[in-house]
């Protein structure tokens, strides 16, 4: 279903409005989603995700040498990833990581990459940047 803007649609039809009110029910009843799984990990963990409804993006970051997409290449080391929002991310949240460790912003995001390090580098993480 595509989402109507009610501010920029004239609403001139039954269907424009019945998609609008259908958008609205969505987020009433907990329809709310950062993202869906679309891939998993030998080991069972999603590492691939498709954005939903929120303005963010969900990166999965594998321990160092895993052979990850994305993977930390040293522990306490800056590393900038690509996150394709196209605008400066707010921050970010660690949804998933396999052991103890702390992922924390070495330098200011820009519209293109957001720079983290981990304190573990044979750590694997889900992070999700907004």
């Amino acid at each position: 279903m595509q989402i109507i803007n009610p501010s920029n649609s004239n609403m001139s039809t039954m269907a424009q409005v019945l998609r609008w009110a259908q958008s609205v029910y969505k987020a009433m009843t907990g329809g709310l989603s950062f993202g869906q799984p679309s891939g998993q990990a030998a080991g069972g963990v999603y590492n691939a995700f498709t954005p939903d409804n929120f303005n963010n993006v969900i990166l999965y970051i594998g321990a160092n040498g895993s052979g990850s997409t994305l993977s930390w290449t040293a522990s306490n080391t800056g590393q900038a990833f690509n996150h394709g929002l196209q605008r400066q991310p707010i921050g970010f949240l660690t949804l998933y990581k396999n052991k103890t460790c702390d992922i924390y912003s070495t330098a200011t995001p820009t519209t293109n990459n957001i720079t983290l390090a981990v304190t573990d580098d044979t750590a694997t993480t889900i992070i999700m940047v907004f």
